[in-house]
């Protein structure tokens, strides 16, 4: 009795046109793709007919196939793509309404054909936003914004997570929403951010937005470099941002304006309990708060100043400690008191200790979007200023936002604001406390001493919207 042939073999031999092994290969492998197929397609879709399909497509390209023993990871890839197609094509009726992107869509309310031909319009305007997306948002963006199905059905589909699926529907959001805001020929203002309790105005501020017609498209960033680099290129219009970053990139021609101060204090030292800890810190940027924070300490501990550092951005913080590429770090929190909750180490210092009342993160706004729309940064300036109140009155709601906008845990997000370790007072553009700071930043060599503050603060801005 002759032993099965394997599916290597049977592709080899289907490849040399061997009509009856492709036959065997099929019969093999269908219960598989099967299976494969029913853990993708959202119920109601019948499996077989994306394993029906995915084989078609396997037989007319099978001489595109490099490796017969890469055929079974080959016809998975060919199954995920034909469930994405096929959860997406039975949807003949488009809901305009599941966009969700802020008020942009109309409603398909009228008849008129001039209403019809901007429907269509739009349709076309949002299948060209989604496909300009980077390839790993496109597919659920597809099955969900534009075929309606649930997160859950879409994350099925897509062979993903249905948390996967969260996170890379909220990524595109304001991806998508940029350039409908172009189809519409509207303004729209552009705020980066990163996740760190610093920034917990732009994000409360983001969330109390939504429905009231502020043009408002927020961006998270991880990376401090990655943030600067759009703001200098006008990818951004504003952004919260450490102030000698702000002020280094206006010395390099960025034209920046300083319009409020996103918060006081916030930071914190941490110490790992690592025995073998390594003697290095942990710093996120070069051209940092920290950086002046870390001179200011070093007057008081002469012994820190033969201390290397190294750049982390705050997200890696609970990996480099894990893997001992730092013992120590200082930076925004939360990240402190998700290490301390993590067992990792101790909060040792307080930034408040070192420089109380120091400014760090501001908001800076480029001068031409300042100019040209006023009333945007008005309406915006307003809105944080209600997102200060209400995380005064709310800290639940704050720390339920920040763990929304950062995927940081709302009891440490809440932790942070009960220990009162951040301040949101007092945040109008002061020229003293920059000319002080700026002054700090140049004797610890974080600036340049010809570097200038002059006409960088609008106190003016601030003022017309607290009137």
């Amino acid at each position: 009795m002759a032993a099965p042939c394997t599916v290597e073999a049977l592709v080899e031999k289907a490849l040399r046109g061997d009509v009856g092994s492709w036959r065997g290969l099929v019969d093999s492998m269908y219960p598989w793709a099967l299976r494969l197929a029913r853990r993708r397609l959202p119920q109601g879709f019948l499996p077989e007919d994306a394993v029906q399909e995915s084989f078609l497509i396997a037989f007319s390209k099978l001489v595109n196939l490099r490796q017969a023993a890469a055929f079974p990871a080959w016809l998975a890839s060919i199954i995920a793509s034909q469930c994405v197609r096929l959860a997406g094509g039975d949807h003949a009726e488009l809901s305009l309404d599941q966009l969700e992107l802020c008020g942009f869509l109309p409603t398909a309310e009228g008849a008129d054909p001039e209403d019809a031909l901007c429907a269509m319009q739009l349709l076309a305007a949002c299948d060209a936003a989604i496909e300009d997306l980077p390839g790993h948002l496109r597919d659920v963006c597809r099955l969900h914004y534009r075929r309606g199905l649930s997160v859950a059905e879409a994350a099925q589909a897509c062979g993903l997570p249905e948390g996967t699926a969260k996170k890379r529907l909220f990524t595109a959001r304001p991806l998508l929403q940029a350039r409908l805001a172009r189809f519409h020929c509207e303004t729209i203002f552009r705020v980066g951010y990163m996740p760190i309790s610093d920034h917990l105005l732009a994000m409360c501020a983001d969330r109390l937005s939504q429905g009231r017609g502020l043009p408002l498209c927020s961006k998270r960033y991880l990376s401090w470099a990655a943030l600067a680099g759009d703001l200098r290129r006008g990818r951004l219009d504003a952004a919260f941002i450490m102030a000698p970053l702000a002020l280094s990139l206006r010395q390099s021609g960025t034209p920046l304006a300083y319009v409020m101060d996103g918060h006081h204090d916030g930071s914190s030292l941490f110490l790992s309990r690592n025995a073998q800890r390594r003697l290095r810190m942990g710093l996120p940027g070069e051209c940092s708060t920290h950086q002046v924070l870390l001179s200011r300490l070093v007057q008081e501990r002469p012994e820190l100043s033969e201390l290397p550092t190294m750049v982390v951005n705050p997200s890696r913080t609970l990996s480099c400690l894990r893997q001992n590429e730092i013992g120590s770090f200082l930076c925004g929190e939360p990240w402190s008191t998700k290490c301390v909750r993590a067992g990792l180490g101790d909060t040792v210092l307080r930034s408040r200790d070192i420089l109380p009342g120091h400014l760090c993160c501001i908001l800076a706004v480029r001068e031409e979007f300042a100019g040209s729309q006023g009333q945007v940064l008005t309406d915006y300036l307003r809105m944080l200023l209600a997102a200060r109140d209400r995380v005064r009155r709310d800290p639940a709601f704050a720390a339920a936002t920040q763990a929304a906008y950062s995927g940081i845990e709302a009891s440490v997000a809440r932790q942070v604001l009960d220990e009162r370790t951040i301040s949101f007072d007092d945040l109008c553009p002061e020229q003293a406390r920059l000319d002080a700071f700026a002054q700090l930043a140049k004797q610890a060599g974080v600036l340049p001493a010809s570097c200038s503050v002059s006409g960088f603060a609008r106190p003016d801005l601030f003022a017309l919207a607290s009137a």
